[in-house]
């Protein structure tokens, strides 16, 4: 088998440590795959301001996937390839549905982030991603319309509020899990999958010369259509099962190790073309 043409990883908890760093070892292993031809671009549920630092250390920013698949484009120029955002109406509604339910929304509009109180789950949340984070005194008052609205558990108990909320807005909206205590609502449709076959047909990359890695459930769809799926060692099990190889934590930056992998078992696109 050929390299792949293209690489979209994950970010948080695959990219980057549970710290969310960026290991170095993890950052050469991405210029590598660059080196001999291949496209990398990461896919992430952050925004594209919070995605920014990491996409232009690693010298990718001119092709980003943010929002869970809900924006495609550059996070530096913010010029974008593809934006769906959620209506108002939906987004309201399913701010007061997470409220009622008593887990935290948190409404992300690309330029800051908006919430109904700023207890300590949701200061921490914002300050992950260095996004401005403001309060809003009524669910009217939330601006516009948000690239996404993440849904923050405090405690064991409340995430038995995410199955209500999947069951009650699934059919309207796209709602995945990108850790067990965060629910990531989005437009309808959007996913990383249908971003990241938007991306490679844009560059005229088949599924099959595509290589994907991720870790929770939100990465599902996108490692089952890419022709090799790679993860890390803290993956969820059902990510597990797809992966074609399974590198060690992201702690230890196992992303470093399943791009060395790949980079070992298929052969440069010249020579297997011979």
């Amino acid at each position: 088998m050929t390299l792949p043409r293209l690489i979209v990883s994950d970010v948080d908890r695959t990219l980057l440590t549970h710290d969310y760093v960026l290991p170095q070892r993890v950052a050469d292993a991405v210029r590598a795959a660059q080196d001999r031809g291949t496209v990398v671009v990461l896919a992430t549920a952050r925004s594209p301001l919070g995605v920014r630092p990491f996409a232009e250390r690693l010298g990718i920013a001119d092709l980003v996937i943010a929002f869970n698949g809900g924006w495609i484009g550059n996070v530096v120029t913010r010029s974008s390839l593809s934006q769906q955002r959620i209506s108002r109406s939906d987004a309201l509604h399913a701010t007061a549905t997470a409220q009622a339910a008593g887990v935290r929304p948190m409404w992300f509009t690309g330029d800051a982030v908006f919430a109904l109180t700023n207890d300590p789950l949701i200061a921490r949340e914002a300050a992950v991603t260095r996004e401005p984070l403001f309060v809003a005194e009524t669910i009217e008052a939330l601006p516009g319309e948000p690239g996404k609205i993440m849904c923050v558990a405090g405690q064991a108990s409340d995430r038995q509020a995410f199955a209500l909320l999947r069951e009650t807005l699934g059919e309207r909206l796209s709602v995945s899990g990108s850790h067990p205590r965060l629910l990531e609502i989005g437009p309808p449709g959007a996913s990383k999958k249908t971003a990241i076959s938007l991306v490679a047909a844009k560059l005229g990359i088949a599924a099959d010369e595509c290589a994907a890695a991720g870790d929770a459930e939100n990465d599902l769809e996108m490692l089952a259509w890419a022709g090799t799926a790679m993860t890390v060692g803290n993956a969820v099990p059902q990510v597990m099962q797809l992966a074609h190889f399974v590198g060690p934590s992201c702690d230890e930056g196992g992303l470093a190790d399943a791009i060395a992998w790949l980079m070992r078992s298929r052969q440069p696109r010249s020579t297997a073309a011979q």
